[in-house]
């Protein structure tokens, strides 16, 4: 009996409204799924699956199943996913799969605009078998109660530096499947437009080691009470995360994963309904699992791989652990007071062994004799790295290296260890850099690591990392006010 109320309820001889997306716990996870427009954003591939079971224990409770897939290409322009589903509640099943496509419009250097456009199939069916009637030969048992639709969902979203908003419109077209016209009116099954506003800023913790997420979503619809989700999550992205989130007139939510490795991550979300019915519905379930490969433009996979080599090499020698901590900071703020001040320290260090080695060539007639000996060893005291093979530079603004340490007589992206200046995403900015330094009088080259994409804007390049170090932490003996960076490239 109760199944027929529902049938009644869902199809009879009406059309029935209400929110008819699938609903998740976990949704902020995986925001192609309402929202094309989302695909690609963060540069990294991604597969997502999720499970839900709502109002457990009770006989015919929606159950839930997701997966979707994301990534992005042309230096993250473009975004792609592919977002599948199952919802079944009772005897009503509802199955679909939608693509995505996004493009990012880069505004400036922290401001992007993204826009979206999803196209997909909708499937509704009903297990006529699992109904109970007195009459056996009513008409609408007859046909097959299954029908599909095409659907579209278009999308926005602008995330500038650390805050997010989106907007998207899910069942643009607002179509009807239609099951059978065996009574006076067709039996359809009307998908309403949706309306999806999401908003998100995100603090960072500690270097971004640690993010802590104010969120809020409200979904309208026609004939449906506006609904509101607002929560808050702390991510620990060595470690996992917790969070919480309200939804009005609903339930609140309890989350909670693990980040099993740098890549991948299991969560699972607890929810207890809050309203008229609550001592009904009961409690809801709900599991994720998501896999993530491919370069992130932030170079976040990169970073979890170097961690991943740190604790690997952390028995080792101080060199490795030295090296490893080097190619890490890449990516980070690197130069802070303290910083400065030991920099300032080791620049007299520097000059002071200059002197000395000053002193020692006039007492053994110098290198080459005469004022010509007494200049090459002043150069050696300027600079460490010189052993002889090669001539001393003294033209420019940077000097007291060898010819071919200079970034004009180095093969670009040729093996070695890099002294450079900049770290970009995007060509033009490095080159903008590099022609800046050298209306300085300072010799910079560009070259693009194969590996993660990155261009870097370099100064010298050493044949071993002792010799590099020197240079870089030395602010090239003194010569050099910004940041300076070691790029090793095997």
């Amino acid at each position: 009996m109760k199944k027929l109320f529902l049938l009644a309820l869902t199809l009879g001889s009406f059309m029935t409204y209400g929110q008819q997306l699938p609903l998740y716990a976990n949704y902020f996870f995986a925001p192609q799924m309402t929202n094309p427009a989302t695909s690609g954003a963060e540069g990294f591939s991604e597969l997502t699956t999720m499970h839900r079971q709502q109002w457990q224990g009770m006989e015919g409770a929606p159950e839930t199943s997701a997966l979707v897939f994301n990534g992005a290409l042309n230096k993250e322009r473009i975004g792609y996913s592919v977002y599948a589903y199952t919802d079944k509640t009772d005897i009503v099943s509802r199955s679909g799969i939608y693509g995505n496509y996004a493009y990012h419009a880069q505004l400036s250097e922290t401001a992007i605009l993204s826009f979206g456009v999803g196209a997909g199939y909708v499937n509704n069916s009903f297990d006529m078998a699992s109904v109970r009637v007195k009459n056996l030969g009513d008409p609408f048992l007859i046909p097959a109660n299954q029908n599909g639709t095409l659907d579209m969902t278009l999308g926005a979203n602008l995330r500038v530096s650390d805050f997010t908003l989106g907007l998207s419109v899910p069942q643009l077209l607002n179509p009807t499947i239609t099951y059978s016209n065996n009574y006076d009116g067709p039996v359809a099954y009307h998908l309403i437009r949706h309306y999806v506003a999401r908003t998100q800023y995100d603090i960072q913790i500690q270097k971004d080691r640690m993010v802590l997420s104010p969120m809020v979503t409200v979904r309208a619809a026609a004939y449906v009470k506006p609904q509101v989700d607002a929560g808050l999550l702390f991510d620990m992205k060595e470690y996992g995360y917790l969070g919480a989130m309200y939804r009005s007139n609903y339930a609140a939510t309890i989350n909670a994963g693990v980040h099993l490795t740098p890549v991948l991550s299991l969560g699972y979300a607890h929810e207890f309904s809050t309203n008229t019915y609550a001592s009904y519905l009961g409690m809801s379930n709900e599991f994720i699992l998501s896999y993530k490969f491919g370069d992130n433009k932030r170079n976040e996979r990169m970073e979890a791989e170097i961690k991943r080599l740190k604790d690997k090499q952390r028995s080792g020698s101080q060199e490795t652990e030295k090296l490893l901590n080097e190619r890490f900071e890449e990516f980070k703020e690197e130069m802070g007071a303290a910083q400065a001040v030991e920099l300032e320290k080791q620049k007299e260090a520097l000059k002071e062994a200059g002197l000395q080695l000053q002193e020692a060539g006039a007492q053994n007639g110098g290198l080459r004799g005469g004022n010509q000996g007494g200049d090459n060893m002043n150069n050696v005291g300027n600079n460490p790295t010189w052993n002889g093979a090669g001539d001393i530079n003294n033209s420019g603004a940077i000097k007291g290296y060898r010819n071919d340490e200079y970034a004009n007589n180095v093969a670009p992206g040729s093996p070695g260890y890099y002294v450079t200046a900049g770290v970009y995403g995007e060509s033009a900015n490095a080159e903008r850099m590099a022609n800046s330094l050298s209306n300085k009088g300072i010799l910079a080259k560009v070259f693009r690591d194969n590996r993660n994409n990155m261009f870097y804007v370099y100064l010298f390049k050493f044949r071993n990392y002792e010799e590099a170090d020197r240079a870089k932490s030395s602010g090239l003996n003194g010569q050099y006010t910004g940041k300076l960076w070691i790029k090793v490239v095997e």
